[in-house]
């Protein structure tokens, strides 16, 4: 059985691992739409997936969680 530590560990790389393929997706998704409106939406929703990225990082240094 996991102790509740482990559980919070695993819980936050699922996260990271989650925002960073979020990101991407963003990201690709930016590159083959053509409209600048829709670009810029998706720019804004890459961006907030790569600071909720940093946000966790930063949460898993505070906690010396190894990434």
């Amino acid at each position: 059985m996991l102790t509740e530590q482990e559980i919070i560990n695993n819980a936050l790389k699922e996260m990271l691992y989650i925002e960073d393929l979020t990101a991407q997706k963003y990201a690709d998704l930016t590159q083959k739409i053509t409209k600048p409106e829709l670009q810029n939406i998706l720019k804004g929703m890459e961006m907030a997936a790569r600071n909720n990225y940093k946000s966790i990082t930063e949460k898993m240094n505070e906690n010396q969680i190894i990434i």
